[in-house]
C-alpha cells in the first residue's frame, strides 16, 4: 500500500550520524513547537541520534533571553544568518513570518542545511518555485509545516481511502472557519499585507484547507472561486491609525480534481464561534468519511456494505487508539487525544526519518508547490471572475 508518510517503527540510520543539531528561526507560537517537537522526538520515536538545539534566532531580546534559558539552546542571536550560515548546524527550522520564508530557506540550503519551514511556504508563488528548485538542486531534505495532514485521525482516514474503503471519491467538501478576526478593531499586522502575508486567510488558513484536500484526493483541474475581505480597515497596534487591510478575510471555492471528482470549500478567519474547524465530508462511491479538528479524537465513516438495514443506515463514530499509528507513541489508552503538539514532534519524526534514511519527506517543497499552485489559482480565479485551469508545477 502507498503511503506518503512512514512513521511507525525507529527510523535506520543510513548516513551514519551520531547527531542533528538544529537551528530555530524565530520564537513565536510556531518556534515554540518546532522546538517542543525536537525535544521530545527522540523519546516518542525512539530515533538512533542525539538532537542538540544549538542556536536560536530572534529579533527581540526578551524572546531570546527567556526562550534561549528554557530551551537550552548553546547560543541565541538577533542575526538569522547566524544561524544558517554556521558550521555547526545540520537542520534550520524556519518560523518566522511568511515573507522571510524564501531567503532564510535558500540560504539556509546553501549553506548545507536540511529545512524545515512553516506554512504557507512563501507569499508568491514565483518565489515558491524558487525555493523548490534551490531545494532540488541542493540534494538536502526539506519538509513544510502542514501537521494537521500528520493527526492520527488523518493519517487513518488517508489509509481508508487509499485502501479503497469507500470507493472512487466523487466529491470534497470542505470547510474552516476560526473567529480570530471578527473583531473589526483586532489590530493590523504583516498578515494583512500582501507583502508581508501574501494571501490573507486564503493563505494562512486556506493553506491548511487546499494541502488537505490535495493529499486525500488528488491534484486539483481546474477552481472558480470569491475571496472577501470584510473589514477593509484596521488600526495599527501602536499608534492606533486606521490601515488598509490587503488581504482577504474569507474565501469559497467551487472546482474539480484531476480525478473528475468535485470539490466545494470555504475558509474563514470570521467565522463566528468557531476556533478550530477545519473539516471535511468525502463521498465516495462505497462510502463517504467525515472528520472535524475540533473534534480531533474521532472521524465518522460510513459504507455501503452492512448497511442495508435503513432503520440503523448511517454514519458510525470512529474513535482514535493505539492501533492508529502513532497514536500508541503517546498514549496507551483508545478514546483520548494528542494535541497541536504532538502533531508536530509526528513532522518531526518525519523528517528525521527522511534525513536518516537518504528518503523523501513529506510534505516537501515540491509538494509545497503543488499546494501554493492551487492556492494561486483560486486567488487568479477570483480576481479573474473565471474558471481557471490549474497546471501541474511538478
Amino acid at each position: 500500500m502507498k503511503r506518503d508518510l512512514r512513521i511507525d517503527g525507529q527510523p535506520e540510520n543510513k548516513i551514519g550520524i551520531d547527531k542533528l543539531r538544529v537551528g530555530v528561526l524565530g520564537m513565536g507560537f510556531m518556534g515554540g513547537t518546532h522546538t517542543q517537537a525536537w525535544q521530545r522526538g527522540k523519546a516518542v520515536f525512539n530515533w538512533p541520534i542525539d538532537v542538540e538545539l544549538t542556536a536560536l534566532f530572534d529579533m527581540s531580546a526578551d524572546n531570546l533571553d527567556l526562550n534561549g534559558n528554557r530551551f537550552e539552546f548553546a547560543r541565541v542571536t538577533n542575526d538569522w544568518r547566524d544561524v544558517c550560515e554556521a558550521d555547526d548546524i545540520d537542520v534550520v527550522s524556519i518560523c518566522t513570518p511568511n515573507f522571510a520564508h524564501r531567503e532564510m530557506a535558500e540560504v539556509a540550503l546553501a549553506h548545507g542545511k536540511h529545512v524545515w519551514c512553516e506554512k504557507p511556504m512563501a507569499t508568491t508563488l514565483d518565489d515558491a518555485r524558487a525555493m523548490a528548485a534551490t531545494a532540488r538542486a541542493s540534494g538536502l531534505k526539506t519538509m513544510l509545516g502542514y501537521n494537521y495532514m500528520k493527526s492520527p485521525a488523518m493519517l487513518a482516514i488517508k489509509t481508508l481511502i487509499e485502501d479503497g474503503r469507500i470507493g472512487e471519491i466523487t466529491h470534497f467538501n470542505g470547510v474552516y472557519q476560526e473567529d480570530f478576526m471578527c473583531d473589526p478593531n483586532a489590530p493590523h499586522s504583516w498578515r494583512l499585507t500582501k507583502k508581508g502575508g501574501g494571501k490573507g486567510a486564503l493563505g494562512d488558513m486556506g493553506s491548511h484547507q487546499i494541502s488537505m484536500a490535495i493529499w486525500l484526493c488528488g491534484p486539483m483541474a481546474e477552481v472558480s472561486a470569491r475571496l472577501q475581505t470584510v473589514h477593509k480597515m484596521r488600526p495599527d497596534a501602536t499608534t492606533g491609525e486606521m490601515k488598509e487591510v490587503e488581504t482577504d478575510d474569507q474565501y469559497s471555492a467551487i472546482g474539480t480534481f484531476a480525478s473528475g471528482a468535485m470539490f466545494t470549500m470555504h475558509t474563514s478567519w470570521i467565522g463566528q464561534g468557531h476556533k478550530m474547524n477545519l473539516g471535511f465530508e468525502i463521498t465516495g462511491t462505497k462510502g463517504a468519511i467525515k472528520f472535524d479538528q475540533e473534534r480531533m479524537g474521532e472521524f465518522h465513516l460510513f459504507e455501503m456494505d452492512g448497511n442495508a438495514d435503513m432503520a440503523t443506515n448511517g454514519y458510525k463514530t470512529v474513535l482514535i487508539g493505539p492501533w492508529h499509528a502513532p497514536f500508541g507513541n503517546f498514549c496507551p489508552a483508545p478514546g483520548h487525544h494528542v494535541g497541536f503538539n504532538e502533531m508536530k514532534i509526528i513532522e518531526a519524526g518525519e523528517f528525521v526519518r527522511a534525513i536518516l534514511e537518504d528518503d523523501k519527506a513529506f510534505p516537501d517543497f515540491d509538494d509545497g508547490l503543488v499546494y501554493e499552485a492551487a492556492i494561486q489559482a483560486v486567488q487568479d480565479a477570483s480576481e479573474a471572475r473565471a474558471w481557471i485551469d490549474i497546471k501541474p508545477e511538478v
